[in-house]
């Protein structure tokens, strides 16, 4: 993010103190440094963010596949359609 550790650090604690708000641009520049999706840094739990993770490691034909699994143990199968 172009900021020393010291800095970058305190910033990034008042985000997960909820403190101080991150605006797109700054979350798309975090997500990229840490090599994650913007998803990840704004799921709701661990899990969801483990499987956000989980699911853009994945090659675009297994993800859609992930997705349906998904679909099915929720139950939403056919209610929405994803492209």
């Amino acid at each position: 993010m172009g900021l020393d550790k010291k800095l970058a650090s305190a910033r990034i604690n008042r985000y997960e103190q909820e403190s101080s708000g991150i605006d797109l641009d700054a979350l798309g520049k975090l997500a990229e440094t840490l090599d994650v999706p913007m998803a990840f840094l704004v799921a709701e739990d661990d899990l969801v963010a483990q499987a956000i993770l989980a699911l853009s490691k994945l090659p675009k034909a297994k993800r859609a596949r992930a997705v349906e699994a998904l679909l099915e143990l929720t139950e939403v199968r056919g209610e929405r359609q994803l492209k």
